[in-house]
C-alpha cells in the first residue's frame, strides 16, 4: 500500500486540470534518493527484507526510518523488518492486542516508493487536492476541506499481499503473515459530499482515478513507478473518503499524511497516500501499478488489464493470542483473542475448531463495533493441557461468505484468507518460568502452581503479603501480568498502568480488583476478599 503505495492514461494526460499538493522540492529528492529503485521496482524485483526471525532491533536504534529513530513511540520489537528502502514494516501478531482500535504506533507502514520530505506534514493546512472530472473543476488546500461537513469511521486497511509468507511457491514480494494490517479511526469528508457540490462527475466517468505526490525522475517513464489507482465509480461516490486524521491525531507522513484517499473495503493499495489529483474517468488509469499491477492471476502468467484487480477485500480472521510468535502458554484455561473483517460488510459470526475443521464452536464478540468496515474484536475460552494445540478460526459476514479453508494460489500470493495457514498453533507448558512470562504468552499467572518464588532483589514479606504474591500469579484469571507491568511477579504488560511506577495504596488496589474498574476484569466473584486484600498488600510491599 502506499501513496498508491502498492502501480487513464495516467492523470495529467486524461483528465483537464491542475494542482498539487506543496511538496518543496520534490523532484530534486525524487532525484536522489529513487533513481536506483525504481528501475528495479518497476521490473519486478522484490526489496530486501530482514530474516523475520532475526532479533529486533533496540529501541530507537532501529534502521529503518529516517535518521535511524523510529518514530510515533514505536518499539522496534514490534515489528519485523521486510525492508527499508521503500520502508515496509510488518506488526508482530503478538503485538496486535486486543483492541478494536490499532494503535499508530503498532501500525504496519507499507509504501512502494521512497517518502516524500518530512516538510509537506509541517502546514497541512496548505495541502491542495486537484477535483477533476466533475461539472466544476477545482483545487481544495486541507483548509478548506476542514470547512466542510466531515466525519469519523473504522476501517481496517489491509496490504493485498497480507498471508504471503504461507504461499509455497516463492511469490516476490513482502513476506507477510498476518501483520499487514490494521484497524483505526478516520476522520475527513466523503467523497461523494465534495463531488455533489462540484456537480457531479461528468458524463461518460465509470471509474474514480487518484494520485499520490510522487513523481518520476527524468528519464525513467512516469507510467511505470507512478502511484495512481482507479476504482469503480460508484464504490468511490458511495464511501470513499478524503482523510486527514488517524485516532484523532494528524495522518503521520508513514501513513499518507497530510491527506490520504480511503476506500474502505477495498485493500490498501487502493488507498491513495500524498493525495494530490482525484478524477472521474472513462478508463482506468494507464500507470502500471493499475494496468498490470495487483492483478489476481495464476501462477506463471503475466499481468494484464482483463485480470480482476485488487479491489475488495474478501472475510478473514485469525488469533493474535495467547501464543502467537511462538511464546509458550501455561496449561489451565486460557482466554484466546483475535479479529474479523470482511470488505463485503459486517461480520456475523465467528467460529473457532482445536480438531483441523472437523467440528466448530462459536466465539463472541467484544468492544464496540465501530461499522462495517472495520474488524470485529473476538474471544473465547479453551481448556488447555501440556503439548501443543492447532486453534482455527473462520469468519463468516453479512453476505454469507463463509472463509474458507485454504488459500486460492495465484502468482502475486494476494487475498489470502485460509483459515488453515493462519491457525495458531500453541505450545502448551506445564508452567511458565519467570523469565517467559514477558515473551508474550500468558503473562505472570503462569509460573508454577503454588509456587512463590524468592522475591526479586532478596526483599522480604510479610505473611499477607507472601500470601498475595501466591495468589496474584496463581488465581488470577485473566492473568494481571497480561496487562500490567509488575516486576517482581515478572510481568510485562503494556496495556494497563505500570504497577511499578503508579504508587497505589491498598484501598485502591481493592476497589479495582474488586469492582473491575475501568477496562479491568472484575475479580470479586472469584476471589475472596482476603485473597484480594492479601494481593494488594503485595503490590504496595513490593513497589514502595
Amino acid at each position: 500500500m502506499g501513496g498508491l503505495s502498492e502501480g487513464s492514461t495516467g492523470l495529467d494526460s486524461g483528465v483537464a486540470g491542475g494542482g498539487a499538493g506543496p511538496v518543496a522540492n520534490r523532484r530534486q529528492f525524487l532525484q536522489g534518493s529513487l533513481a536506483g529503485g525504481l528501475v528495479a521496482l518497476a521490473a519486478g524485483c522484490a526489496p530486501a527484507r530482514s530474516d523475520p526471525g532475526t532479533p529486533a532491533p533496540a529501541p530507537g536504534t532501529g534502521p529503518a526510518f529516517e535518521g535511524g529513530t523510529w518514530p510515533d513511540a514505536r518499539d522496534p520489537a514490534d515489528f519485523i523488518d521486510h525492508g527499508l528502502q521503500p520502508i515496509t514494516i510488518e506488526t508482530r501478531r503478538a503485538a496486535l492486542g486486543m483492541s478494536v482500535v490499532t494503535p499508530i504506533s503498532r501500525f504496519f507502514v507499507r509504501n512502494n516508493l521512497p517518502l516524500p520530505p518530512a516538510s509537506i506534514v509541517r502546514r497541512p493546512d496548505d495541502w491542495a487536492i486537484q477535483i477533476d472530472g466533475v461539472a466544476s473543476p477545482r483545487s481544495f488546500t486541507l483548509a478548506d476541506l476542514k470547512a466542510m461537513p466531515f466525519e469519523t469511521i473504522g476501517m481496517v486497511v489491509q496490504c493485498s499481499g497480507n498471508g504471503r509468507l504461507f504461499f509455497p511457491h516463492g511469490a516476490s514480494g513482502s513476506q507477510w503473515e498476518v501483520g499487514a494490517a490494521g484497524c483505526a479511526l478516520w476522520t475527513g469528508i466523503r467523497v461523494g459530499t465534495l463531488v455533489a457540490a462540484l456537480g457531479g462527475p461528468v458524463s461518460g466517468a465509470r471509474f474514480m482515478t487518484t494520485r499520490g505526490a510522487e513523481e518520476a525522475p527524468e528519464g525513467v517513464d512516469p507510467l511505470s513507478v507512478i502511484m495512481e489507482r482507479s476504482v469503480p465509480m460508484e464504490k468511490g461516490l458511495e464511501d470513499a473518503m478524503l482523510v486527514w486524521e488517524m485516532n484523532g491525531l494528524p495522518i503521520p507522513l508513514y501513513h499518507g499524511g497530510p491527506l490520504r484517499l480511503i476506500v474502505p473495503g477495498y485493500y490498501g493499495v487502493n488507498h491513495a497516500k500524498y493525495a494530490t489529483r482525484l478524477a472521474f474517468t472513462a478508463q482506468e488509469s494507464q500507470a502500471a501499478i493499475m494496468r498490470t499491477g495487483y492483478r489476481n492471476r495464476p501462477i506463471g502468467v503475466a499481468g494484464a488489464p482483463d485480470q480482476a484487480s485488487m479491489w475488495e477485500m474478501n472475510v478473514k480472521s485469525w488469533l493474535n493470542g495467547p501464543g502467537a510468535n511462538d511464546a509458550p502458554v501455561a496449561r489451565g484455561r486460557r482466554l484466546f483473542h483475535g479479529v474479523a473483517f470482511s470488505g463485503r460488510g459486517p461480520v456475523s459470526r465467528v467460529e473457532y475448531s482445536v480438531d483441523g475443521g472437523t467440528s466448530w464452536s462459536p466465539a463472541e464478540f467484544y468492544g464496540p463495533d465501530l461499522g462495517p468496515f472495520a474488524w470485529r474484536t473476538f474471544r473465547f475460552e479453551l481448556e488447555l493441557s501440556p503439548g501443543t494445540v492447532t486453534v482455527a478460526t473462520r469468519a463468516t459476514d453479512s453476505t454469507g461468505a463463509v472463509q474458507p479453508a485454504d488459500r486460492l494460489e495465484n502468482e502475486r500470493a494476494y487475498g489470502h484468507n485460509g483459515w488453515r495457514d493462519h491457525a495458531l498453533e500453541v505450545r502448551v507448558v506445564e508452567f511458565l518460568p519467570r523469565e517467559a512470562a514477558a515473551g508474550g504468552g500468558v503473562g505472570a499467572a503462569d509460573v508454577a502452581p503454588g509456587a512463590a518464588p524468592a522475591p526479586a532483589g532478596g526483599r522480604e514479606l510479610g505473611p499477607e503479603a507472601a500470601r498475595g504474591r501466591s495468589a496474584l500469579l496463581d488465581q488470577t484469571d485473566p492473568s494481571c501480568g497480561l496487562c500490567h507491568t509488575l516486576s517482581d511477579a515478572g510481568a510485562t504488560g503494556r496495556l494497563g498502568p505500570n504497577l511499578d511506577q503508579m504508587g497505589v495504596s491498598e484501598e485502591r488496589i481493592i476497589a479495582a480488583v474488586t469492582n473491575g474498574l475501568g477496562t479491568m476484569p472484575s475479580y470479586g466473584e472469584s476471589l475472596t476478599p482476603t485473597t484480594i486484600r492479601d494481593i494488594a498488600r503485595y503490590i504496595v510491599e513490593v513497589t514502595r
